[in-house]
């Protein structure tokens, strides 16, 4: 009988795979499109806006447009399924765990190879802290705010499943006002509290939107063609909206300074593309094999070690230089470059995860071995 039971749970978890196997594509674009970001940002290829005259130039900027929902959408598959989920510690120290591991393990690499000669512009101290406590000191700004939301979402989970779905709406309208509309419209009366959407509230603003989603997506009757539609207009909008303002600027000499407002995690062209791309994937339904989804998921599970592995403060500006991206910076070039290094980053990154895996198995199996 408990034989019986434990297949029927993996043949449900089986099921349950396929089924999500469109968002374990999407958990993979996404950090895919973060990587392009810092190809472009940290590689010199994204010229400033303000200046940038040439096709190349412009070419670039209207990729970043694309890529700019990439955070957003990774947050947006977070609070879809932890909406619904129970709270586990677990999942937080082991979380905690792996991006220790990152931090520290490529730390004690780069104090071998340069034997403890670190060069912080900081100090040695002050720049090292980030390394030794990369939580605590946002050295991943990314996974610190991840999982102040995480810790948080189960509070929020009892207020979205008491509210009603009217109220539910109403308080999504709220926090877009506030965190999205305000920012994108308003740009000059900034609040102090507004880090362009890499903060916390940001973060629990798309984890609402996210659980409406979940309960009311099937409610909502939109084209999944006219959803990616409305996602590369928005795109192409954030690009066309700073260009408006430059040319503003030109007549009037104020708006200048906004031209990349559009371009913001929190901006509203950026929200709206977000959950457009979101929306269609979740009107897209996947069918694949046993091997396709066992590989899909296999990769998607190490994303999260590729950010930590690509972003780590020591190797961020190291591996743009590894891979020539500043020869491509001037020419159409940069577009198939672009495209070969991230595959090459990703790869890397979902191979060295996989081993982190196992190590975090090990420390798994130790300190929760009686856990049922």
């Amino acid at each position: 009988m408990g034989n019986n039971k434990a297949v029927n749970k993996k043949t449900e978890e089986k099921s349950t795979s396929k089924r999500q196997l469109n968002m374990e594509i999407l958990r993979i674009a996404a950090m895919c499109m973060i990587i392009t970001l810092h190809y472009l940002d940290k590689g010199g290829v994204l010229k400033e806006f303000a200046t940038n005259n040439t096709a190349v130039g412009n070419a670039a900027w209207i990729i970043e447009a694309f890529c700019m929902v990439s955070v957003n959408i990774y947050v947006l598959i977070s609070g879809y399924f932890l909406c619904e989920s129970n709270f586990k510690i677990k999942k937080t120290v082991l979380l905690w765990i792996q991006i220790l591991l990152y931090s520290w393990i490529i730390t004690a690499i780069f104090a071998i190879v340069l034997k403890g000669q670190f060069n912080f512009e900081e100090g040695m101290l002050y720049g090292l802290l980030p390394l030794l406590m990369p939580v605590t000191g946002s050295h991943y700004w990314f996974a610190t705010v991840y999982i102040l939301m995480y810790l948080v979402s189960p509070f929020l989970n009892i207020g979205i499943k008491a509210m009603d779905k009217k109220t539910h709406r109403n308080l999504i309208i709220i926090l877009v006002a506030i965190f999205s509309i305000w920012n994108t419209i308003l740009p000059f009366t900034i609040p102090a509290t507004d880090r362009k959407g890499m903060d916390v509230c940001w973060f629990i603003c798309l984890y609402v939107i996210a659980a409406y989603l979940r309960k009311y997506g099937e409610e909502i009757k939109i084209n999944k063609w006219l959803s990616l539609a409305i996602y590369a207009l928005c795109c192409i909008g954030a690009f066309l909206l700073g260009k408006g303002l430059l040319l503003l600027d030109s007549i009037t000499g104020k708006f200048g300074g906004f031209c990349k407002n559009f371009y913001e995690y929190n901006s509203l062209t950026i929200l709206i593309a977000s959950v457009a791309l979101f929306i269609f994937v979740i009107k897209t339904k996947i069918k694949a094999g046993d091997v396709v989804t066992k590989i899909v998921l296999f990769i998607s599970e190490g994303t999260f070690g590729v950010y930590l592995l690509h972003e780590h403060k020591l190797l961020r500006y190291l591996w743009p230089t590894w891979f020539n991206v500043s020869d491509y910076a001037e020419s159409f070039a940069f577009i198939p470059h672009l495209l070969l290094t991230v595959a090459s980053v990703f790869a890397a990154g979902v191979v060295i995860d996989f081993i982190r895996r196992i190590i975090t198995g090990a420390i798994d199996t130790f300190i929760f071995k009686n856990e049922k």
